[in-house]
């Protein structure tokens, strides 16, 4: 016993010893200027390696844009894939998958060979073939409508792109004429109703993640001075907020109101859609305010195993909680936007992991996927990805200013 008393107070005297001398060293002349050093090499190090991968990103894309100026293409990768309802899905697709990369280009500095092909792909959105609704059950145009919508608003304020701005207009609005056209009668957004042939959806599978989608596209639209139905506009804005929930998780579509237990519908199932909704009424203004973001944010990162354990699957829905693949670059994609809309306190850490995630996920060719969809896979993905990183590298040049 007197052996281990005595052992406890050396090792009590040690820690004093250590102690006096780091608080010795840290009195030294510029010994404050040293310790600091590593953090701002880190923060180098880590700026270089960030801006390195949207460098591969946007390599990726210059080097595989083909020369109709779109991204991605029919063409299966693997048997069984996806139910398309009919081949205007595939329009859907690329249109979708060709707006996100333009997106993409358009985040980045002025350069010859990238200026040329944003042209290129911005004149494919004016031209693009017309994604309209598939079938009576399938319209996975809600996504080229909304991604087109976004990305030719966005376009409307880079001079790069002014040659074709009254193009870009006229289509803008066309696209916006077409989404409204599949509302559904809930005022939701969704990209299936099994067993109805309306002209508008019921609304039984109208879903927060297409809603967003759209949500967030009109928000620019109007930015750019565009004009939106207001109704119709409003109606969209209360279905998102209905399908938000007290706990922070949205709901996975209208029918999910009866099924409150389903694990799609926990907040670990539902990550990817709640940086979504946020997003989409943070950029409104409506019915929910900073703090509600933040804490979303921050079950974000707490959670985001449950997000990433979906990556790259075979099949949707078969993770962990219902988590698709898909949900991935999407959910990342709006908490990418959701650094604009919280407090600078805290914006700089959130933007640094997230870039930190993001940069880690992409692949050795410089694309990012994450569900396996015909010949769309890496296009939409290393456009998502790419804009997520480039939205960081905004907010932390910013914060270092």
């Amino acid at each position: 016993m007197r052996k281990f008393l005595l052992i406890g107070v050396s090792l009590l005297l040690i820690a004093g010893c250590v102690r006096e001398k780091r608080r010795a060293l840290s009195a030294e002349p510029g010994r404050e200027s040293a310790v600091a050093a590593p953090a701002a090499e880190a923060k180098e190090e880590a700026g270089a390696r960030h801006e390195q991968s949207i460098r591969a990103g946007v390599a990726f894309l210059l080097r595989t844009q083909k020369k109709n100026g779109a991204w991605g293409d029919p063409l299966p990768e693997r048997p069984a894939d996806i139910y398309t309802g009919g081949v205007n899905s595939f329009h859907a697709f690329g249109n979708a998958s060709s707006a996100l990369c333009c997106m993409a280009l358009l985040a980045q500095p002025s350069e010859a060979r990238l200026d040329a092909a944003l042209l290129k792909g911005y004149r494919f959105l004016c031209d693009a073939p017309d994604a309209v609704r598939i079938n009576g059950d399938t319209f996975y145009n809600i996504w080229a409508h909304a991604y087109m919508i976004e990305a030719l608003s966005r376009g409307l304020q880079d001079k790069r792109l002014e040659a074709f701005w009254p193009e870009m207009r006229k289509r803008a609005h066309f696209e916006i004429g077409r989404l409204f056209k599949i509302q559904s009668l809930d005022g939701g957004f969704g990209y299936y109703d099994f067993g109805w042939v309306l002209a508008h959806p019921t609304g039984e599978i109208s879903t927060p993640m297409s809603s967003t989608a759209a949500l967030v596209g009109l928000r620019a639209a109007k930015d750019a001075g565009l004009e939106i139905p207001e109704k119709g506009l409003r109606l969209a804005l209360e279905f998102l907020n209905r399908m938000r929930l007290p706990n922070g998780a949205y709901l996975y579509a209208t029918e999910h109101q009866y099924a409150p237990t389903n694990p799609a519908v926990k907040v670990r199932g539902s990550l990817g859609r709640s940086q979504g909704g946020n997003c989409a009424l943070g950029e409104w203004g409506q019915y929910v305010d900073r703090s509600w973001i933040e804490k979303g944010f921050e079950t974000f990162i707490r959670e985001h195993i449950f997000i990433d354990i979906g990556r790259c699957r075979q099949y949707p829905h078969e993770a962990w909680y219902a988590t698709a693949p898909y949900y991935y670059y999407f959910g990342h994609y709006y908490a990418s936007r959701n650094l604009f809309l919280i407090g600078d306190s805290v914006r700089r850490l959130r933007a640094q992991w997230l870039a930190d995630t993001i940069a880690a996920s992409q692949f050795d060719d410089g694309s990012f996927w994450d569900y396996p969809l015909f010949g769309y896979t890496k296009a939409y993905g290393t456009g998502y990805g790419v804009l997520i990183m480039s939205n960081c590298r905004q907010v932390l040049a910013a914060a270092d200013q």
